[in-house]
């Protein structure tokens, strides 16, 4: 017999195109009940609340925060608001699920821990690579010997994003290829070999400090490495693969979202010929696993989840940093955003 859960209001705050993919997931995720929605356009907050069914459209997040039946907040907004929404949000007594990257430094993800810590309200970054159940195998199998002592992993996320003229390139808004797409190749190399010891890279960044393109190398003491890129300027194979002293293992693209690897182990004639993929089930548009587990540890009272807690997106937000560090970019807002 099923156990009824109890319902969490939802809010989303942001009306593009990630807000509607999860609008659509959180219809099918239970307890999940779409509340409220924000844009600083009312009419087009209307009209997406109508399309997908929320209860309530604001056109102020202070009206949105106000309201007592907000239970938890999604935010989808540019990059360089991200900490300042959040913070209001733990502020004003609501949990919160922030669209990644968490925050544009480590600095500020520190200050949403904080704030998280003083409101006793759940907090987390929306790295919903972290709770599909493709990857999680992944991680599992890898971590279990399956492919031997593994050795390097390879990772990009390259596609063509938006024009120069679009939000996607906004140094205002602290757009970002490393933030935006690099994010996940990187969380990649660090859930499989870990945090590394050197971090060489090099790419295109503007003047205006909006990087482009990198191409990136994790080093390790021990000899293993990671070769890590991203672009949204040109594409870049979205793949990834992981190899080890007795196979190797590969995921489609896109590696972040895909629902299936394949493993190749075993002799060099078996590797070769007898590769074993593990498929898994896509639900909704595959934000579904990652809102039903935020959406339980709220219903349950925790104020962080296990499989990615504001430890991991700060200690990722530090590599992030040097990074960028490595290929001079600002990690600091420009003045007029801040």
């Amino acid at each position: 017999m099923s156990i009824r859960r109890a319902e969490v209001n939802w809010a989303v705050v942001g009306t593009g195109f990630i807000s509607q993919s999860i609008s659509v997931d959180l219809g099918l995720t239970p307890g999940a009940r779409r509340h409220a929605v924000c844009s600083r356009e009312r009419e087009r907050a209307r009209a997406f609340a109508d399309r997908n069914g929320f209860a309530v459209a604001y056109e102020s997040v202070t009206t949105l925060l106000a309201d007592p039946a907000v239970d938890v907040v999604y935010i989808a907004t540019p990059h360089a608001t991200h900490a300042a929404i959040a913070i209001a949000a733990l502020k004003a007594g609501k949990h919160v699920l922030i669209e990644k990257p968490m925050a544009v430094n480590a600095e500020e993800g520190r200050r949403i821990a904080e704030a998280a810590a003083a409101s006793g309200r759940f907090a987390m970054e929306a790295m919903w690579m972290r709770f599909n159940p493709a990857y999680l195998d992944l991680l599992t199998t890898a971590r279990a010997g399956t492919i031997g002592r593994i050795g390097s992993v390879r990772a990009s996320f390259g596609l063509q994003f938006g024009s120069p003229g679009s939000n996607r390139w906004s140094a205002q808004r602290a757009s970002s290829t490393l933030l935006d797409q690099g994010i996940y190749p990187v969380t990649l190399a660090i859930d499989v070999l870990g945090r590394p010891s050197r971090i060489h890279a090099t790419g295109r960044v503007r003047e205006d400090g909006v990087d482009l393109t990198e191409h990136i190398t994790f080093d390790y003491e021990d000899g293993r490495f990671a070769q890590l890129s991203a672009s949204m300027v040109e594409y870049i194979e979205p793949t990834a693969s992981a190899s080890g002293t007795e196979g190797w293992m590969t995921v489609p693209a896109p590696f972040w979202a895909a629902n299936e690897f394949t493993t190749f182990s075993g002799s060099i004639a078996r590797a070769l010929t007898e590769p074993r993929t593990t498929r898994h089930e896509r639900r909704g548009n595959g934000y579904v696993p990652m809102l039903d587990a935020v959406t339980l540890a709220i219903a349950q009272g925790l104020t962080e989840h296990p499989l990615h807690t504001l430890a991991d997106s700060v200690a990722t937000l530090e590599v992030l940093d040097a990074i960028r560090e490595a290929l001079s970019i600002p990690t600091a807002l420009p003045k007029e955003i801040r």
